[in-house]
């Protein structure tokens, strides 16, 4: 009995907003991981987005076109040009925000400009007083606004 309840599919509908302006059709290809996580991520072609669920203060239902309108009164209503019917209604709602990807700790960036030196991998520095500790800084910060005018 327990292999005939892990074969079946529960399908639910999912609200998704994107928070930037975007069009679906657009793109080619659509890609969602981990939909039922607490933050899935969507990927439209090769642009990532974070999704995280919230709570509604309705419900959304979606509406479809009417392939087929009819008037419960042929004599007197008048058919608009576009019929909608009903299709399905949910309460989950999944807001999506562009993510931005960086690399892991522990690799190095490949940059072609040469980044400057770490100083503050250094020992700490030991002060007498409070002026001494502030002339040092400044002259330190005097010294870099000079380099950095070079």
């Amino acid at each position: 009995m327990a292999s005939e309840n892990s074969d079946s599919e529960e399908e639910i509908l999912v609200y998704a907003e994107f928070k930037d302006n975007i069009n679906i059709d657009n793109h080619k290809n659509l890609h969602v991981l981990g939909i039922d996580t607490k933050s899935p991520v969507f990927q439209l072609d090769d642009t990532f987005y974070i999704g995280k669920f919230e709570n509604p203060f309705g419900t959304y239902m979606f509406f479809g076109e009417d392939p087929s309108p009819r008037s419960l009164d042929p004599l007197f209503d008048k058919l608009p040009d576009k019929s909608l019917q009903y299709i399905c209604k949910t309460r989950k709602f999944l807001t999506l925000q562009h993510a931005l990807i960086t690399p892991k700790e522990g690799q190095e960036k490949q940059t072609e400009q040469s980044e400057p030196e770490d100083n503050y991998n250094t020992a700490p520095i030991k002060f007498q007083s409070i002026p001494e500790a502030l002339e040092h800084f400044r002259k330190e910060w005097c010294d870099n606004k000079e380099l950095i005018k070079k």
